[in-house]
């Protein structure tokens, strides 16, 4: 075998200095810090003309989550006592519908429902108009009932 030259060692010697001295080098749970300076960094996004930013929050109360008659009500497991609402169905107080459509409107949501019920699908135009304890909900296909007066269940009254 043949011994490596002396230039070999000079060429090796400066490229190994560049390295960190052992122990330098960042452990998994400290990252590094990010590179700062200029280039470094993305402009920032441009929107279109015309379009305003969105503000966060400003839009109508969100319908989510779940909902009952009284707070007593809220305790009971069961779907029979408390309507649970999500972003895509509508179930409880015998009822299991998806949500086929919903927009904003003012400060609440017009939906159309489609809901199963012992004659078959039926679909059902709703109205949510909730704010941070209650909701009321309207039944669009039937006017003359009085739109529904429902409180938030809290996680400590389940």
């Amino acid at each position: 075998m043949k011994r490596p030259s002396p230039l070999f060692f000079i060429v090796l010697a400066p490229l190994l200095a560049a390295c960190d001295p052992p122990g330098q080098v960042n452990p998994p749970t400290e990252p590094a810090q990010p590179i700062q300076g200029p280039g470094t960094s993305a402009p920032p996004p441009q929107r279109p003309p015309g379009m305003e930013p969105l503000l966060r929050g400003a839009g109508a109360t969100s319908f989510v989550g779940r909902w009952a008659a009284a707070a007593g009500a809220c305790a009971q497991p069961d779907d029979e006592a408390a309507l649970e609402i999500t972003t895509t169905d509508l179930h409880g107080r015998g009822l299991l519908c998806v949500i086929e459509t919903i927009n904003e409107r003012g400060q609440g949501y017009d939906a159309i429902l489609s809901c199963q019920t012992a004659a078959g699908q039926a679909e059902r135009p709703a109205r949510f108009e909730a704010t941070d304890d209650t909701l009321r909900l309207i039944w669009l296909d039937r006017a003359n009932e009085q739109p529904q007066r429902l409180i938030r269940c809290t996680t400590l009254a389940r």
